[in-house]
């Protein structure tokens, strides 16, 4: 079964491309999000305010595609994302 995942894709106020996820990340719909990523060119924002877990999958996604990433995230996901290290590889906002 799929966890639920929503994924949108438009611009930030700046003319960037923007992909917005709202559910959970995990094994049964990285494919999903790694084609969402994959399917824009050049940088990206990921905004994961909306977004309540990540497994290592999802976590997988985000490390192949971290040096074009900025990723928006809530005091909820900051620490996994610290932990990981991908802090030291994608721009990161929402950390302070």
């Amino acid at each position: 079964m799929t966890t639920p995942l929503t994924l949108t894709r438009s611009e930030d106020s700046q003319g960037r491309s923007l992909i917005t996820a709202k559910g959970e990340i995990d094994l049964s719909n990285t494919g999903a999000f790694a084609s969402a990523l994959a399917d824009v060119e050049g940088p990206l924002v990921v905004d994961l305010t909306g977004v309540t877990y990540v497994d290592s999958a999802g976590m997988s996604v985000l490390f192949a595609e971290a040096e074009r990433l900025e990723i928006i995230v809530t005091p909820l996901l900051g620490p996994l994302l610290e932990i990981s290290g991908i802090t030291s590889m994608a721009t990161i906002k929402g950390l302070e």
